[in-house]
């Protein structure tokens, strides 16, 4: 009975890494494939701009969301989503990129809106100074996979970039990363 436990556990092991490896071999083949969009690398110097008036007021961003929150010292990131339609009233006060201070809203909406509509969803500012805009995401139906983009800013020369992304070097120091993700269980 021992023997016929062992065997049906060593089977389902195999079966999921099969699986696994099918599934990241398919993360690996979607991310080779993908393409860097020629539109927002056209469009840089207005992200550059957003970039810019990021690090200009990073300091009191920072600052601003970390009083609003218990541990500030535990948080590394801190994430903006915006609402372009205004639709989205579920979007949370800690991600809302209306959550910030009043006189600086307004600079960042321009040039927010600078940017082609639809090429942009938000950004994150890590207290290290480093901004990651995200500026794409598609979905593979077949596959079942996100495909991001993100236009990445200050990136620690050392920081890894995982085997189901490629990225490339822009100009102003700015890292286009294209990334693909299996949604669900890997």
């Amino acid at each position: 009975m021992r023997t016929k436990n062992a065997l049906v556990i060593t089977l389902i092991i195999l079966i999921s890494a099969t699986v696994s490896c099918k599934n990241r071999s398919q993360q690996i083949d979607l991310v080779q494939q993908a393409n860097f969009d020629q539109a927002i690398i056209a469009d840089l110097p207005a992200y550059k701009n957003l970039n810019d008036l990021i690090i200009k007021h990073m300091d009191t961003i920072i600052n601003y969301r970390s009083a609003q929150i218990d541990h500030p010292e535990d948080i590394e990131s801190f994430d903006f989503l915006h609402d372009d339609e205004k639709e989205n009233h579920f979007i949370q006060k800690n991600i809302n990129f209306s959550n910030m201070p009043g006189f600086i809203l307004p600079k960042l909406e321009s040039a927010f809106y600078a940017i082609k509509k639809g090429k942009i969803s938000g950004f994150s500012i890590t207290r290290k100074g480093m901004i990651d805009m995200s500026v794409e995401h598609t979905y593979d139906q077949k596959t079942n996979c996100d495909t991001y983009g993100s236009l990445v800013w200050n990136m620690p020369k050392d920081l890894p970039i995982s085997a189901t992304a490629k990225d490339t070097l822009l100009a102003n120091n700015c890292r286009y990363i294209v990334h693909v993700v299996k949604r669900g269980n890997p």
